[in-house]
């Protein structure tokens, strides 16, 4: 019977990737519809809801923690009758049947589609979306304990809501953190965080007993915790999904994935560069420029062949992994602002570049990031040395972003932020309005403020960030306006101050940035805090 011979030497083929595959970290609950069934794992069969999960098969790596039925919810499929239309006499599953489920599965390395390449000549990439940042030498971190195959998968209905069954937590126990349900998040995504002691199967219990897709996991360097994105494959809603992980006892923090805009938008005409006479960089460039000072910049992808460079542009890292990592003008305008050689005047010319592809334009007006990307970007900046990271972009107020820029800055790594363009009434914008990050507003080069930039206490600085030209793609340039400019100044000015003191803290940059600033008649602090850097007074500073 050679279906029957197909379908047999195909599950020993699952056997075999189940296996060979140590990066499938936890099963996606998932049902595959109008799929005949196939043996359960263990024999006998199976009830549930509509559709067939995906096989499981018995695996060696820790206890189960048993199944768990009723309310139509259970480890298996529906209970079999006679064989359904495209299966075998058997019950086994038919050859599409079997492909469909080998393409399901999650893929490790090598297996699967790839990324696409990045546009600098030395990347470091992350490999598939469930690893974390890599180091320039050493191994991800991919969690050692990660199971082969799972050993349970709950059936979804995705029409009805599921009903989770959590860990409760104990008296006494610590609150969990959660953040704030407001629109600018991914729609169906969660982020959590895992307490002490959680295993990769903890993540997979997790999902099965929430009911949830897991989507991603990594080990944060800077948090100290397993990072998950979970999906939610039914008809529940973001805010509903948060307050039920907020229950469950093996979650500290639980959250939307929230999303980030870059702080910068295109203008008209092109004019000369006024920004290093205001900032009086030659006279800084004979005390520092940047040198042996390494600067991430998490941004979009950035053209590194554009001649301004000169080799500023040392690595990268593509912390998206979900599209082709091709250059875009706001990442490539922005690095060029903080180390041209050459063309333009850079604010710390012999600094080095690493770029972080956080964020991607897509169909979106304005390139767009999120929770994950920017983690696993600001890690791998940190693993990879850098003393200054500049963050041109802004979104809402999100907890495990904040714990880990805490972190960063307790090792040493000064954050630079934009200010936020939402104008003079918008809310403050993170992660700028964080306490140990320098948020900058932008000016022109009357020393007017940005028409668009936000106003509020946490703005630390002024920098120039109106019509300022810069590098574009492909070699051109454009002239640009918005906070992220100013901010890409300060972390330039930063570097300068770190070559002349490698000892320098982040409150010591702070201090120095903000007592070296130039202040211009009716100074406001809620518009432009300390007021206007100068890189070379900063420089004359202890």
């Amino acid at each position: 019977m050679p279906r029957l011979n197909f379908a047999l030497s195909s599950l020993a083929l699952l056997a075999v990737i189940g296996t060979a595959a140590p990066d499938a970290v936890f099963a996606q609950s998932r049902t595959v519809p109008g799929v005949p069934d196939g043996p359960k794992a263990g024999g006998g069969p199976a009830g549930g809801g509509p559709g067939i999960p995906i096989p499981t098969l018995p695996i060696p790596t820790g206890p189960s923690r048993g199944d768990r039925t009723g309310d139509g919810q259970s480890p298996g499929g529906p209970t079999r009758g006679d064989p359904p239309k495209g299966g075998s006499a058997d019950g086994l599953p038919d050859a599409v049947t079997v492909l469909e489920i080998l393409r399901r599965l999650p893929h490790g390395p090598g297996i699967g589609p790839s990324s696409g390449s990045d546009t600098v000549p030395s990347t470091d990439s992350d490999g598939p979306p469930d690893r974390g940042p890599e180091p320039q030498t050493g191994r991800p971190a991919v969690p050692p304990d990660a199971p082969r195959f799972p050993n349970r998968v709950v059936t979804i209905n995705p029409g009805q809501p599921f009903i989770p069954r959590p860990s409760p937590r104990g008296d006494g126990a610590p609150p969990p953190v959660t953040g704030a349900i407001v629109p600018d998040s991914r729609p169906r995504e969660v982020i959590v965080t895992l307490g002490p002691g959680a295993t990769a199967n903890t993540v997979y219990e997790l999902s099965q007993d929430l009911g949830l897709d897991g989507d991603t996991l990594y080990v944060s360097n800077l948090l100290g915790t397993r990072v998950v994105r979970l999906r939610i494959p039914d008809t529940r809603s973001v805010a509903g999904v948060v307050q039920q992980l907020s229950a469950d006892a093996r979650v500290q923090v639980a959250q939307p994935n929230y999303v980030f805009t870059a702080n910068g938008a295109a203008a008209g005409k092109m004019l000369p560069q006024y920004a290093p006479q205001k900032l009086h960089l030659n006279e800084a460039h004979k005390i520092a420029s940047g040198s042996k000072i390494k600067i991430a910049v998490i941004d979009t992808a950035i053209d590194a062949s554009h001649p301004v460079f000169g080799g500023a542009i040392t690595t990268a890292f593509d912390a998206l992994g979900e599209s082709k990592a091709e250059a875009e003008l706001h990442g490539t305008h922005i690095a060029g602002i903080v180390a041209a050689r050459t063309q333009l005047q850079g604010v710390a010319p012999q600094a080095q570049i690493l770029g972080v592809r956080a964020f991607a334009k897509g169909a979106n007006p304005s390139a767009q990031s999120h929770t994950l990307a920017i983690l696993k970007g600001l890690d791998w900046a940190v693993l990879n040395g850098a003393r200054v990271v500049n963050m041109s972009f802004a979104g809402p107020n999100d907890p495990l972003l904040g714990q880990a820029i805490a972190a960063a800055v307790k090792q040493g790594v000064v954050i630079v932020a934009a200010a936020g363009n939402g104008g003079p009434d918008a809310p403050p914008a993170y992660p700028g309005a964080f306490p140990n990050v320098i948020a900058v507003t932008a000016i022109d080069d009357k020393d007017v403020i940005y028409k668009s930039a936000n106003r509020g206490t946490y703005i630390a600085v002024a920098a120039p960030g109106v019509e300022i030209i810069g590098a574009a793609p492909k070699g051109g340039y454009e002239m640009s306006s918005g906070t992220s400019m100013a901010a890409a100044h300060v972390s330039g000015i930063a570097a300068l101050m770190l070559e002349k003191n490698p000892k320098a803290t982040p409150k010591d940059i702070r201090d120095g940035l903000s007592k070296s600033a130039r202040q211009p008649p009716k100074l406001i602090a809620e518009d432009m805090g300390a007021g206007i850097v100068d890189a070379a007074e900063a420089l004359k500073g202890k």
